[in-house]
Order: structure tokens, then sequence, then C-alpha cells
């Protein structure tokens, strides 16, 4: 019988690996207690650490966030920006060994960009309120530039800071280059940002009123992945917004609020099947649903139609047949 651990067991063989410098095994330890508890806080700061050893900064920062979002009292957002500036000293230092130029240059000059961004998106959410937040940001951000100009992300992340700063001309500035840097790729190059960053993407775009970069990019997640709640709850609140401009014909702001209903109900409906975490945006959708209904009541159901044409039809028949028997 194989053995059955709980997270409590895991723990200690988690540091133990971590000790003999054995990644590989305390990351597999990890993850199993992460199927276990997926919301342990104490887990998901552990696992980050891991996974900032073996380079895994995209899932660094999301376990080391998720950690700070469980626990905020707790120090955890401080050990995470000490993890991921030890991160970024090893690397840069390991950088500087590289040719100018090479493959392996360029894959860690991505590698130390991300990881700042991590830490400034550490300081735009988690630690806003602190004193030198903004200026933190700030110098993280420009580092990244440097180190890795043609990386999407950080104009997305500087996006951003600009809205948080209220600089919306300028927001809009560095959607642009984000976007530019990689939608004309092919699909599976490397250079297009994952799945859930074009999420944030779109969100921000919204955000600014960007609807055709943004319907553009919600095209291109659509046809990589259809079968996605917040898809299509986007889609559903860019057919709502464009609905909402006045300066539009009826029929035409109509026409954006009932396909708006379509994608919304067909996020709830999603929901149902594969569920998400956001529950706040499954309510926002019924909530937009509830409002489109009351301006376009929704059409019968064609079920319900043809119902009722048959019942017609059957009535018809009954009074021919009627008439006919007086004659």
């Amino acid at each position: 019988m194989a053995t059955q651990y709980t997270v409590n067991d895991l723990l200690p063989k988690i540091h133990q690996n971590i000790d003999a410098m054995d990644y590989t095994m305390a990351y597999t330890f990890c993850k199993r207690a992460l199927e276990m508890e997926p919301n342990n806080a104490d887990i998901l700061e552990v696992a980050g650490q891991v996974e900032m050893e073996l380079s895994l900064f995209t899932e660094a920062r999301q376990h080391m966030l998720a950690a700070i979002h469980q626990s905020p009292e707790v120090g955890y957002k401080l050990e995470a920006i000490q993890a991921f500036q030890k991160g970024v000293e090893l690397m840069t230092a390991e950088r500087n060994t590289l040719a100018e130029g090479s493959k392996e240059a360029h894959l860690i000059s991505f590698k130390i960009a991300n990881a700042l961004c991590s830490m400034t998106e550490i300081y735009l959410t988690d630690c806003c309120f602190e004193p030198e937040a903004e200026q933190k940001c700030e110098d993280y951000l420009q580092q990244a530039q440097q180190m890795d100009p043609e990386n999407s992300e950080v104009y997305q992340l500087l996006a951003s800071v600009r809205l948080s700063q209220t600089r919306n001309e300028e927001a809009v500035v560095a959607l642009e280059q984000s976007m530019n840097l990689w939608i004309n790729k092919e699909f599976g190059d490397p250079a297009i940002p994952i799945y859930d960053s074009r999420l944030a993407l779109v969100k921000l775009q919204l955000e600014m009123g960007m609807f055709p970069s943004a319907f553009t990019v919600l095209e291109g997640l659509q046809k990589e992945n259809d079968q996605v709640v917040d898809l299509w709850y986007l889609y559903g609140w860019a057919y709502y917004c464009l609905g909402e401009d006045d300066s539009l014909p009826g029929e035409e702001r109509q026409a954006h609020w009932e396909d708006a209903r379509d994608c919304l109900e067909l996020a709830v409906k999603l929901y149902k099947t594969v569920g998400t975490d956001d529950e706040a945006m499954v309510e926002h959708a019924n909530e937009l649903i509830g409002s489109i209904n009351a301006v376009v009541p929704p059409s019968a159901p064609e079920d319900e139609t043809i119902a009722e044409d048959a019942e017609i039809d059957y009535e018809d028949e009954d009074e021919e047949d009627d008439t006919a028997m007086e004659m």
C-alpha cells in the first residue's frame, strides 16, 4: 500500500530537500501538498521559493502572491521580495558571464525581467501603501525594460502602474507597445504571453476603452480555448460597454446588448460546468444580464415558440373540424 501523507508530513520533507539543495525533489513534495491544500499559505510560500530556485518565475509569482492574499498579516510580502531579489542577483551574475546577444543571454534576460515584474506587482498590489511603493515600481520596471526591451509583460505592467497614477494616456501607449510585440506572431511563438496574461491585458484595454484591440485579443484567446468563463465574461462586458454609448443609434446599442447577453449567459453556463475561483465575476455577469433584460427583454426560447405555434395550429384544426361538422 502507498503511504498516505498529510501536508504536515510533507512540509518537513520539503525543507529537508531544500537544505540538501535538491530542489527538484522538494518541488515534487510541494506539488503533492498543493493538491491536498491549494490554499495553504505556508505551502504556497515555500512552493514559490522552490520555484524561484528552479527558475519557474511565472509559477513562483503566482504562488507567492497567493500566499500573501491568503495571509496578508504574515510577513510573506518581504520574504517574496527578498526571494525575487536574490534570484535577480544570481541571474544577473550568470548573465554577465555569457556572450552578449547569445540565445542563453536572451533567455536569462527574459527571466530577470519577469522576476522584476513580479517584484513590481507585489508593490503595486499588496504593498501599495508602503511609502516607497511607487518608486520601487518605477525602479524595477526601468531595470526590466533595460534588461529585456521586447518583453511584453513589462509594458503591460507599466500600463497598470500608469493607471494607478491616473496617467491614462501613457497607459494606453504602454498597452499598445505590449500588444504590438506579439500580436502578429504565429500561434505557439514564445513571445506570445500566457493565456491568463492576455486576459489581464483585455481587462486593462476595456478599462481604457480600447475596444477594437480588446476584441482582437479575445478572438485569439477564443481560438486557443473557448471553454473559459473569464473569456465570455470579458466578451460580454465589452459588448455591454459598447451598448452604454449613448452616441450610437438605438438599434446598434440594442444589438450590442443582445450580444453581451449571449456572451454573459454562456459565461454563467460554463461556470456551472467548469467552475471558476472568481465568484464576484459570475455575480457581476448575472447582474449585467438582469440590467440588459430590463432594457431589451429576452425573446422566448425556440422550443417554447414551437410549442405555441403547434398549439395555435391544433386550435385552427379543431375550428375547421367543428365547421365541417356543422355543414
